[in-house]
């Protein structure tokens, strides 16, 4: 189900999606609204389920992990997928795990510390039960990592 928003939901959501630490003074300020009245809203986006949580966006090259990399997988052919979806959740080097539409079922996202531990992980990775095929591409570079951009300006 499609929301509506007004005009102060829309820049409440804007401020909050590029600085989730920004305090309710602040927005009421931009707002023109009291604190205690973006306190409402927030709490109101915050159930409906609009703003479904608040995190910290970390480095990973401050972990040392600065190769990321994307793997297409295929899963075996009349086989289970539960107990590959159930293995792929665990393994911690992934960081987004999708299924998806198209020539490959489900998409990982993995972050390692050199292409040695990639290939180490591919190894892992094709050992799991229920894994016929993956195709791996590794990022070079990246050109923008940014917040959802909202459908209303």
């Amino acid at each position: 189900m499609i929301m509506e928003f007004d005009q102060v939901d829309r820049k409440i959501l804007e401020i909050l999606r590029l600085d989730g630490r920004a305090s309710q003074a602040m927005i009421a300020k931009e707002v023109n609204l009291s604190a205690p009245a973006i306190a409402e809203r927030i709490k109101k986006l915050e159930q409906t389920g609009v703003i479904s949580g608040y995190r910290a966006i970390l480095n990973p090259s401050a972990f040392g992990l600065d190769i990321c990399a994307y793997v297409s997988i295929i899963p075996q052919p009349r086989h289970p997928v539960t107990n590959l979806v159930e293995n792929l959740e665990k393994l911690q080097e992934v960081e987004e795990f999708h299924a998806i539409a198209g020539n490959y079922s489900y998409l990982i996202k993995v972050r390692v510390a050199s292409t040695e531990e990639l290939d180490n992980f591919l190894d892992k990775l094709f050992m799991l039960d229920g894994v016929e095929r993956t195709q791996t591409t590794m990022v070079l570079k990246t050109n923008v990592d940014r917040p959802m951009p909202l459908p209303f300006s």
